[in-house]
């Protein structure tokens, strides 16, 4: 029997891994012309939701972003930024350093101004993390911003609301359900840009999109460790081994086999921070041995797999 799931698309197969679990949240107040730096954090990615008044988010090298309320940004790869009440306002310092009371283990409010004056803005920020770093492989095509206006997006306009009072009045278990609605808040953005400006995009969401090539994607995501080659590879797209090759490697940047071993790297990396042991996973990917896994490791992500399982430890 077909069952439901058989039949989705290859971008839905890619979607279903953007799951992220609860980094840090701040509900910020502010008033005043002052900037507030968000640092950067590698393999995050942060968001802000503006409730009241307006907010300017500033990547270097890129003009201000003005965000009015109810728009969402995604600022993916953990880069670091600033968000201010007016562009190019003084920067008070980083926003994780400054005095703000803090509300269980994941959750604070910052104030910035006087507390007499009623704020100009009020926001909500997060940084999250994966819970599969394989998602990296899609983060890494998006810009350095992704926006989306809520009263665009039914599910964003449904969801900003639940979210934000999860985060502003915490009740037991808001955690768990802010980091849900934070999911369906990301996935539902990426959609959005996708729809928007995706066909532009290269690199493997690009692929992910293409019918023939799609099914690669989505093959390589579900079974990283089998022994794929060229071959393999071109058969599940249906295509000859020159013709794959070439248009594989003109969509997403890379050699189809090099797009293989780069996607076992991120799932193995996901498998240590785990606390997988290194033979564990070099077995699950396919390797012969802890060493060739950890060769192969150290020549595409410059890291050992021992000090990716130490820091995740």
């Amino acid at each position: 029997m077909t069952m439901p799931w058989d039949t989705a698309d290859e971008l839905t197969t890619a979607l279903f891994h953007v799951r992220m679990r609860g980094a840090f949240y701040c509900w910020t107040e502010a008033a005043g012309t002052a900037a507030v730096e968000m640092p950067q954090i590698d393999h995050t990615l942060s968001f802000h939701i503006v409730d009241t008044g307006t907010a300017y988010l500033e990547v270097d090298g890129a003009e201000p972003l003005r965000l009015d309320p109810g728009m969402l940004a995604l600022v993916p790869r953990g880069l670091g930024h600033r968000i201010s009440c007016r562009p190019g306002g003084a920067v008070l310092g980083r926003a994780d350093e400054l005095p703000q009371t803090m509300i269980g283990d994941s959750f604070s409010v910052l104030r910035i101004g006087s507390p007499d004056v009623d704020p100009d803005l009020r926001l909500l920020c997060g940084v999250v993390a994966f819970e599969s770093p394989a998602v990296e492989g899609m983060l890494e095509v998006l810009p350095p911003v992704v926006t989306a206006a809520s009263e665009e997006y039914p599910v964003a306009r449904a969801l900003l609301p639940l979210l934000r009072e999860e985060m502003v009045s915490p009740r037991p278990g808001g955690s768990a359900m802010a980091t849900r609605l934070a999911d369906l808040l990301v996935i539902e953005t990426v959609r959005a840009w996708i729809a928007r400006d995706g066909s532009a995009t290269g690199g493997w969401l690009a692929a992910a999109r293409d019918p023939q090539l799609g099914r690669v994607v989505a093959a390589v995501q579900r079974a990283p460790g089998h022994p794929w080659s060229l071959g393999a590879l071109a058969s599940t797209a249906r295509m000859s081994r020159t013709s794959f090759a070439v248009r594989f490697t003109e969509v997403v940047g890379v050699a189809p086999m090099t797009f293989v071993s780069q996607w076992r790297m991120r799932v193995g990396r996901g498998l240590l921070l785990r606390g997988d042991t290194v033979g564990a996973v070099a077995s699950e990917l396919g390797y012969g041995s802890e060493a060739a896994f950890s060769r192969a490791f150290q020549r595409i992500t410059g890291e050992t797999p021992g000090s990716i399982r130490r820091s995740g430890r």
